[in-house]
């Protein structure tokens, strides 16, 4: 007979910055599963995992400063609250700051939850010169405090044992202010009658109708209850005729009641300069500070070249050549159709694979930007930027949504909705395609080997740079225009630290992966529609398949948008060309340039053996592996900033670049590609947010830059490169 196994609902809630992910990590391991809370684009993390016999089923609730929501984050969390009650809360604090985040530990404690209290971070707080007595916090409180420093593991097997065990609920709760005190039992009176209405503590409910709580308010007059509603109104519109702020009163009231429980457990407060404020010194400085951010990018750049590019050259070179053999060598054996072979072998491998090329580049990529995320950096790139970003006429936070442009465009265009001015929401959602997404990257990565080694990550580098200076420069442009409304920018600046290696590994991992998924999808319905189109003679009689890619459909309207490239150097049926499908994904444009230039060199491809595959691949890997190693000494080289491409002879695509590239002609394109038009997904968000007129604006004024920069550019560079 199977017996069912217990579960328990266990959230995780705290502060932003308190390392709540490094915690969900150590207790989740492997089994964390991310996602999206439904309708907005916050990050969701859940997992489900076995512990001692009980199923555990975590949520990661966003990070929040308090359940009176004043930002999307807040709102699903108090919302999360209320739709069920868990088995467990876990707060999540951080020791360093402890009198800030007891206010969002004094309103969980209203809720009447069993809860358990992580005093997270405590070596930190140590360094600060703080010693908190956690039992004292304890008594004060009314539940359980674990000490833990969860990027150690410390304190993870105590919680674990409260997850199997929870706590009675807590007696605790903050005293109402005199004001408020008769409106709250009057509150609680007229919920008497209704047992079912939420099951929660009626004071926690009464206060949080004398707050104001519209989603509160919203839920009981669905459910039947508008006389606990009416009443509400009823004792608001008093207590403002006598000049009290209920939302006001009730958190002074949390906030020195914080106060005085952080003053009864703070032993000791020697007050020591940290490693965050030397760094700040440095990293925040009216003048260096922008600099040094640049600098810094452009050290990840480098890092991503010297590191990964052998192993591009590895994939895009004897892989690639490798699996066409072995793929070659079975069709043969299967006596396949030609169109078969022709569809593999000039289509699926040298389009998919050349994309695929580029994951080790996009790897090392996310693991560096992932760590600025997780150090506490990338904070402080957001804060230096926000006189820039007034500057052009935008709100201070406007630059957060264009720092995840880096990433992907698509989110960074809904991340808008954080903006309080309906205007800067435009302005941002408009200009954020210029930033340059990840999937540009394969672009300037092939064409900054082919064209410009020794000097590669100085390219790439530019080509962010340039995006975010004409970003910059529409935006004090469409301002000018629309004038929008400012507001004071609240920016959470963490302490630095030092992120777990795992929690890197899972970051970086799953966004290379995303990567691979857009690979086998998009990337591979447009490469194969490619080859259809290549395929098609234009002439009456041609043969299927057959025909020569310059006789084809595909190249037949590929030379008729040629010649409006000419003044900007790229004027080839394969160069525009390349460009059409890159309407639909960015990285679509290096799986187009493999399938045209490689496309019939992979057809006829001679078959490998077992043996020789092997071979071919482990000399190609030995090679790369060298080659990487070699580089690495090469990232400390000051005060130059030109670290020597790694050989890419093997790299058959960029070989067949410095035929058909010149170097001006090439920056060019770069410049084109950095500029036009974003992704199908991207407009789509565009039109979702502002709307369809202003996606299509933004499409076109869009093209129309990118065509006029790339022109001056290669104008400009052609009698220097």
């Amino acid at each position: 007979m199977t017996v069912a196994m217990q579960a328990r609902t266990v959230l995780v809630i705290g502060n932003p910055n308190v390392g709540k992910t490094t915690l969900i990590n150590a207790l989740a391991g492997t089994h964390l599963k991310v996602g999206n809370w439904s309708g907005v684009t916050v990050e969701k993390r859940e997992a489900r995992f076995d512990l001692h016999g009980t199923s555990i089923h975590l949520t990661d609730l966003p990070g929040a400063y308090s359940l009176s929501p004043q930002t999307p984050e807040e709102l699903i969390a108090r919302t999360a609250l209320l739709d069920s009650a868990p088995d467990l809360i876990v707060n999540v604090l951080d020791a360093g700051q402890l009198e800030r985040n007891l206010y969002l530990t004094l309103q969980l404690l209203e809720f009447r939850l069993p809860m358990v209290v992580a005093l997270n971070l405590m070596d930190e707080a140590r360094n600060k010169g703080l010693s908190i007595d956690p039992r004292k916090l304890e008594q004060e409180l009314g539940v359980p405090v674990i000490e833990m420093v969860a990027s150690q593991g410390k304190g993870v097997q105590d919680l674990k044992k409260h997850m199997l065990h929870p706590p009675a609920q807590p007696g605790y709760q903050v005293k109402p202010p005199p004001a408020l005190l008769e409106s709250i039992k009057h509150l609680c009176k007229a919920m008497a009658p209704h047992p079912k209405l939420l099951p929660y503590a009626r004071p926690f409910l009464a206060s949080m109708l004398l707050e104001g709580d519209a989603t509160l308010r919203s839920r009981l007059t669905i459910t039947g209850h508008q006389d606990v509603v009416a009443d509400a109104d009823r004792l608001l519109q008093d207590l403002s005729g006598k000049g009290i702020d209920p939302f006001m009163d009730l958190a002074d009231q949390r906030y020195s009641e914080a106060h005085r429980i952080a003053g009864a457990a703070i032993t000791t407060a020697e007050k020591r300069r940290t490693l965050t404020e030397r760094l700040d010194a440095l990293l925040l400085h009216r003048i260096l500070g922008i600099p040094v951010f640049l600098l810094l990018m452009l050290g990840v750049f480098r890092l991503t070249f010297s590191v990964a590019q052998p192993f591009v050259d590895f994939i895009g070179g004897p892989l690639q050549d490798t699996v066409s053999g072995w793929v070659s060598a079975v069709l043969h054996m299967l006596h396949a159709p030609s169109t078969v072979s022709s569809v593999l072998l000039g289509a699926v491998i040298p389009g998919v694979g050349t994309v695929l090329a580029f994951l080790p580049t996009l790897l090392v990529l996310y693991l560096a930007m992932s760590f600025l995320e997780d150090s506490g950096y990338m904070a402080r790139a957001a804060f230096l930027m926000d006189r820039l970003m007034r500057s052009v006429g935008l709100d201070g936070k406007a630059f957060i949504p264009m720092i995840l442009g880096f990433g992907c465009n698509v989110p960074a265009v809904y991340a808008t909705r954080t903006l309080e001015s309906p205007g800067a929401r435009l302005v941002t959602s408009m200009v954020v395609p210029f930033m340059s997404c990840s999937a540009r990257l394969p672009v300037y990565v092939v064409f900054s080997a082919a064209l410009f080694a020794g000097y590669a990550s100085w390219v790439v580098w530019g080509m962010y740079v340039l995006g975010l200076v004409v970003a910059l420069g529409f935006a004090a442009l469409i301002t000018r225009m629309l004038p929008t409304t400012g507001s004071v920018t609240v920016l959470e600046l963490p302490p630095y630290r030092l992120p777990a290696r795992q929690v890197l590994w899972k970051q970086g991992s799953r966004r290379t992966a995303a990567f691979v998924r857009r690979a086998g999808t998009t990337v591979l319905m447009a490469v194969v529609l490619v080859w259809l189109t290549l395929s098609i003679p234009v002439q009456m009689g041609g043969h299927f398949a057959a025909v020569a890619p310059e006789n084809s459909l595909f190249g037949w309207v590929s030379a008729l948008t040629a010649p409006i490239f000419r003044w900007a150097g790229f004027d080839t049926w394969q160069a525009t060309g390349a460009l059409i499908p890159g309407f639909v994904a960015k990285e679509v444009v290096v799986g187009t340039l493999g399938q045209i230039y490689l496309g019939q060199q992979t057809t006829a491809v001679a078959p490998f053996g077992v043996l020789q595959g092997l071979e071919h691949l482990l000399s190609g890997l030995w090679i790369a592996v060298q080659q990487s190693v070699a580089a690495i000494p090469g990232l400390m080289a000051l005060p130059s900033f030109s670290v020597d491409a790694p050989d890419s002879s093997q790299n058959n695509l960029i070989a067949a670049l410095r035929h058909g590239f010149t170097a001006a002609s090439g920056l060019a394109y770069l410049v084109f590609v950095l500029l036009y038009t974003p992704c199908v997904a991207t407009i789509t968000a565009i039109a979702n947010e502002q709307g369809r007129k202003v996606a299509w604006i933004t499409v076109t004024y869009q093209i129309v830059t990118a065509w006029l920069l790339a022109v001056l550019t290669y104008q400009f560079f052609k009698g220097f490169l």
